[in-house]
């Protein structure tokens, strides 16, 4: 969802960066890298390894968080190129859709409100209701599920390195759309695709 169907991961780490300033830590790009796509509680334990407290990372999302809602509520949800040209045409072929994301249901289900695709999505899967997140392939197993498909019949579409490796190691085909994180070449090994915006997946599904 975020950095996928969302441009979110650009306000989340200008919001990340914020509150390291205001908590006057270092905190690197590259560590705001390696928490996409992870459940809170294991980005906690990654903050607890570099600064040796959880509290910092609980009072560090907390600014984050603000600054990313105010930012939505100020200018609107920001989208990423292609998203609704996918979702139309996915909606008028008819085929089964899923979200699967690390992100809370309540989070979620507000983002998606404030974008207007809820009525575009067959199924949901939120950080909460699996019991490992990503790079673990259970978000995208449970989603395959909920749709009634098979992993090997599903595309997971993907703009982080941890939902590459869930995609991969769930058994599904994997097309990344890169966000903040260009490919590295294991990435580029994991991928059966990788693309420049959403807008080109129909052409991956017109080949089938």
């Amino acid at each position: 969802m975020d950095g996928l169907m969302f441009d979110t991961e650009r306000l989340a780490l200008e919001g990340w960066m914020l509150a390291a300033g205001k908590l006057n830590i270092a905190l690197s790009e590259e560590q705001i890298a390696s928490l996409r796509g992870l459940l809170p509680e294991v980005s906690r334990q990654k903050f607890i390894g570099w600064f040796g407290d959880g509290a910092i990372y609980d009072k560090g999302r907390d600014i984050r968080k603000a600054y990313v809602e105010q930012w939505i509520e100020e200018h609107g949800m920001p989208v990423k190129k292609g998203l609704f040209e996918l979702l139309e045409y996915l909606k008028e072929k008819q085929i089964r859709t899923a979200v699967a994301t690390s992100t809370n249901r309540p989070a979620a289900e507000h983002y998606w409100a404030c974008a207007g695709v809820e009525p575009y999505f067959d199924a949901s899967v939120c950080g909460s209701e699996v019991k490992q997140g990503k790079p673990a392939p259970d978000v995208f197993l449970t989603a395959a599920a909920r749709i009634g498909c098979a992993p090997e019949e599903c595309l997971v579409l993907e703009d982080s390195p941890n939902g590459v490796r869930a995609g991969h190691a769930a058994g599904c085909t994997v097309a990344m759309v890169p966000d903040l994180d260009a490919p590295d070449v294991e990435c580029r090994a994991l991928c059966d695709y990788v693309l420049e915006d959403l807008g080109q997946v129909i052409r991956i599904l017109e080949a089938q």
